[in-house]
């Protein structure tokens, strides 16, 4: 039997239902131990120089291009060496070393993440450090497989889009009683199936589970109710993704945040317009995400933001390599990076060749805690 109403108004009654029965009467404060705060952005998927940097890639970042490039630091010889596969080229990240594990996100890093050093030498609860990945395979990336790290210092890892669709799948697999099947019957079961079996929908911390508090919980659940609300109406994973980040950024105000927008990965399926209009999105994503962390009095003038591709995409003189990013050739390893705010110099374009590895040690730096030796290097241009 059909339901007589539509997507969209079934998933904004299940979330009114869920923030209502999960938000708290009062804001959850912020995590302590540090007054500066780092969020780093990924360009997900992966894009290629000429579609973004390159003069003829402009249309495509308008707000990089125009807002954020003036106000930061802009490196145009960033460069990634490793394995090309998007669970290696963001643990790369993340750590300061190359990693060569399962190319799907089995296998966490083997070496130690900056979400785990900062925790660990701080001694901060799991809500200051956070990943937040439309990529449903970066369950593991918040903490490394090494003995006496891990799970116990690991960061909270959220995917939202994941989380979504399987809370949905077994709301609507759950019988419902007789007579009952229309809009407030199936969002009672979807508020059912986030608050009994949240931890295995898209929320993973390293190997193990954690429990959620109150507060957290309502706070996905607030994002998932702006995001049904929104008057744009957005059809994103990344808008998603997006929506979840700013809520956490609003009521915990992690100091240290990873936001892993993925839109970009449409380019494997072959059509170049839906792979330009995911990069414009991420523009635009990444300039609100910004715009917003300016409006927060724990955020504004005290953050450093990092943008930067995993990795590029194939060069392909036919045209179309775009579409992946095997070959491992040098589209798919020159990148560029962007850093803007607290320390940040304005308005400087660095010639100095750098690598995607040294965004951890950057992190560490700027946050001031100490990272195990490693092959990247902090970018000696932030004054901290």
């Amino acid at each position: 039997m059909p339901f007589p109403f539509g997507r969209r108004e079934l998933l904004q009654g299940a979330a009114a239902l869920l923030a209502d029965a999960l938000l708290p009467r009062r804001a959850f404060p912020a995590a302590p131990g540090t007054e500066t705060r780092v969020i780093v952005v990924t360009f997900g998927g992966g894009v290629r120089w000429e579609d973004t940097f390159a003069p003829e890639g402009w249309p495509n970042i308008p707000h990089l291009v125009t807002d954020l490039v003036p106000q930061g630091l802009f490196f145009p010889e960033t460069r990634y060496d490793g394995l090309t596969g998007h669970f290696n080229a963001t643990g790369a990240l993340v750590t300061g070393c190359l990693q060569n594990v399962d190319a799907y996100g089995s296998e966490a890093p083997t070496t130690p993440t900056v979400f785990e050093c900062f925790r660990k030498e701080r001694g901060l609860p799991p809500e200051a450090a956070w990943v937040v990945a439309s990529n449903k395979s970066f369950g593991l990336l918040g903490g490394s497989k090494l003995r006496d790290w891990g799970d116990p210092c690991a960061a909270n890892v959220i995917l939202p889009k994941h989380f979504l669709v399987q809370a949905i799948r077994s709301a609507v697999a759950t019988p419902a009683g007789p007579g009952v099947e229309d809009r407030d019957a199936l969002a009672e079961r979807m508020v059912s199936a986030l608050d009994e079996g949240y931890e295995g929908f898209g929320w993973r911390v390293h190997e193990t589970g954690r429990a959620l508090g109150q507060e957290v919980r309502a706070t996905l659940a607030k994002s998932l109710l702006d995001y049904f609300n929104d008057p744009l109406v957005p059809t994103s994973g990344d808008e998603l993704t997006f929506f979840m980040t700013k809520e956490i950024m609003s009521r915990l105000a992690p100091p240290l945040l990873l936001v892993n927008f993925w839109d970009i990965d449409v380019a494997h399926f072959g059509a170049y317009s839906l792979y330009l209009e995911a990069i414009r999105r991420t523009d635009r994503l990444v300039h609100g995400l910004w715009q917003h962390a300016q409006s927060l009095p724990p955020y504004r003038d005290r953050t450093t933001l990092i943008v930067v591709p995993e990795m590029g995409r194939d060069g392909d003189p036919s045209g179309n390599g775009f579409q992946n990013h095997r070959s491992g050739d040098e589209s798919c390893r020159r990148l560029w990076l962007l850093a803007v705010g607290a320390g940040v110099p304005r308005g400087l374009v660095s010639p100095r060749p750098i690598r995607t590895l040294d965004v951890a040690p950057t992190v560490a730096r700027v946050l001031g805690f100490k990272m195990p030796e490693g092959e990247g290097r902090a970018l000696s241009e932030l004054a901290f």
